[in-house]
């Protein structure tokens, strides 16, 4: 039974900013090198085997940031602002990536500047706090249904070996952050984080109050991901098969301090993914008619962290059924999705059988 399978980016919005020369083969300044860096890691972990670690990979960004400082101390790149996606400074902070914070502290205008919020009110210090490379199932516990969960993998993977090998990143990416003059703000850090995750259970929710934000995240993810593994191998017909329908992953709105505020769509912007497998439908399919979703999509370090779907249009029998079906195979193919950057974007997918 033949069918066609369309799909077309329609919009990117850069939440990190600008990415100028993106494209290019060789990153310069020092937030593409950051950027691609996240890609790196990924594909070095993916790697069989691997000649290189994630950790060779962030000295050699480490260094040519060092590089650029020792030749140009002041030069603009190293404090640029790029709205919502604040400094890079910010951005290294996010990933746990220490080695770089560290290099980029040691430029004056870096350090002078280490404790400055971004359009949210969020700082390098606050975000590094989220450690979000170890907490995704603290934020989005719906990720860990048997739908969603097909994404999950490349995350898994890096979290593994974070824990593994590098589980002291973000504290002394904190520490280094402090040493340089930012101020720890762990009431402002646990509002923001609140403010971002509005899916984390109420359980972890009301215990967050009075505690350490970034232990606390980290042990709630580690426990839940834990949990979930185990059921998957002894009660996997027993699991969530998917998230409640009106649970969104990727917030459109953000707080700015304590103040709702909805996210400008600041830019248009070109996405470069050097990889975005086709979704792969089984033969055999018994059924007729079409879907065409809309799907928002967050990707952050190269990985796709999240996805919302809007049904646009569909027809033929069980629709209900079919659109189930189909919107688990594109979530399967978006696990494959290399993209350089942290960004929200849309992208429709259209599924025809006849």
């Amino acid at each position: 039974m033949p069918f066609a399978f369309f799909r077309a980016a329609v919009l990117a919005l850069a939440l990190l900013g600008a990415l100028p020369g993106a494209h290019a083969d060789t990153p310069r300044t020092p937030r593409q090198l950051i950027e691609q860096l996240g890609l790196e890691i990924r594909q070095i972990l993916e790697a069989t085997p691997s000649t290189r670690t994630p950790d060779d990979a962030e000295r050699a960004v480490a260094e040519q940031i060092g590089a650029l400082i020792q030749a140009d101390p002041h030069h603009l790149s190293l404090t640029e602002n790029a709205g919502r996606g604040g400094t890079p400074l910010m951005l290294a902070a996010s990933h746990g990536y220490v080695q770089v914070v560290r290099a980029l502290l040691a430029a004056p205008g870096v350090k002078l500047t280490a404790d400055v919020a971004d359009a949210q009110g969020e700082t390098a210090w606050i975000k590094a706090s989220f450690a979000q490379p170890i907490t995704l199932a603290a934020c989005q516990p719906g990720t860990l249904t048997r739908e969603r969960y097909v994404l999950m993998p490349p995350y898994v993977r890096r979290m593994a070996y974070l824990m593994n090998t590098q589980a002291s990143a973000f504290i002394e990416t904190l520490s280094a952050l402090q040493d340089a003059g930012a101020e720890p703000r762990e009431d402002e850090a646990r509002r923001a984080w609140l403010a971002r995750c509005p899916n984390a259970t109420p359980a972890l929710r009301e215990s967050l109050a009075g505690q350490a934000l970034m232990p606390a995240l980290v042990n709630a993810a580690v426990a839940q991901q834990i949990a979930f593994a185990k059921a998957t191998r002894e009660t996997f017909g027993e699991l969530t098969e998917r998230p409640p329908k009106d649970m969104r992953f990727v917030p459109l709105e953000r707080r700015a301090r304590g103040a709702a505020q909805p996210s400008p769509l600041l830019q248009v912007h070109q996405l470069h993914c050097p990889r975005m497998p086709k979704p792969e439908m089984p033969p055999g399919i018994r059924w007729t008619g079409h879907v065409l979703f809309k799907a928002t999509i967050a990707t952050r370090a190269g990985i796709i962290e999240g996805a919302d779907f809007d049904v646009l249009s569909s027809s033929g029998a069980q629709r209900g059924a079919a659109t189930d079906f189909f919107r688990h195979m594109v979530l399967k193919a978006l696990a494959g999705y290399q993209c350089v950057g942290d960004f929200i974007f849309e992208q429709t997918f259209e599924i025809k059988v006849s």
